[in-house]
């Protein structure tokens, strides 16, 4: 076998199945890895991880060309295939964040921003998947909370992080809980700065009651979608503020480039 780790393996054939309707063998399965520069395995190592597969109920056997044997997936198999898809685009952005912090601390508020934007849409998508009833109870409470202020014509801004952490928390993740609390309790920025990102929530009070719906209705593409807008507005409020505020200390009759 090749540089493939078995779980690299499993998510590689049963993405490859899942993308055709007629059942698809071994040989098949090892020249499209060819054939994609996606690496080798041999046609024996796929037909043994298709033989596992099947004993799983991930895969089910049928005959094509009227005489060969070949797979297609079976609904499990396609739970099987987005829950390993899952797990990628987790370890990406786990990644990504690492190689953002490296950038160093001159573009701190906009790294943390970018990392939020990457991070917490995933977080909230696992969230959809894995929240247990305690953990929808904590995030219904919090945003019930941000209502009540929300009437009473307070700001809502001190229910933000702890939302957000909340999420995290129900994603059943806990490198992912660790890289948002982390992101959420930073105070190396201004009073200011923090108000502004706070103000995100202020500013859009039906965010978070959206994300809360989409995650208690196990909808994690909404969820993950909703959560990504949610960040990408605040990230256009701050590129305004900071617009604004380069705008206001200009000398009169400076042109804005």
């Amino acid at each position: 076998m090749s540089d493939f780790d078995s779980k690299e393996t499993e998510y590689l054939l049963l993405q490859m199945i899942s993308q055709y309707e007629k059942p698809i063998g071994a040989g098949f399965l090892a020249d499209m890895l060819k054939s994609e520069d996606s690496g080798s395995i041999s046609e024996a190592t796929i037909g043994r991880y298709l033989r596992r597969f099947e004993k799983q109920g991930f895969l089910k056997s049928e005959k094509y060309n009227g005489r060969s044997r070949g797979r297609i997936i079976t609904p499990v198999g396609a739970a099987r295939l987005k829950e390993l898809a899952a797990e990628r685009r987790q370890a990406k952005a786990v990644l990504d964040t690492i190689e953002i912090f490296n950038n160093g601390f001159g573009e701190h508020l906009r790294n943390l921003l970018v990392t939020r934007e990457i991070v917490e849409p995933e977080a909230a998508a696992l969230a959809a998947q894995n929240a247990s009833e305690e953990n929808i109870q904590t995030m219904r409470s919090i945003v019930e909370e941000a209502a009540h202020l929300t009437r009473a014509g307070a700001s809502m801004a001190e229910t933000d992080a702890p939302f957000h952490i909340a999420v995290a928390r129900a994603s059943g993740n806990p490198v992912l809980e660790a890289v948002v609390t982390m992101l959420r309790t930073d105070r190396d920025y201004s009073p200011e700065i923090e108000h502004i990102i706070n103000a995100s929530s202020v500013g859009n009070p039906s965010d978070h009651r959206s994300i809360f719906r989409a995650i208690e209705a196990r909808d994690p593409d909404r969820a993950r979608r909703i959560m990504k807008q949610h960040i990408h507005n605040l990230i256009v409020t701050v590129s305004q503020y900071e617009r604004e505020r380069s705008a206001s200390v200009l000398p009169k009759g400076t042109p804005h480039t």
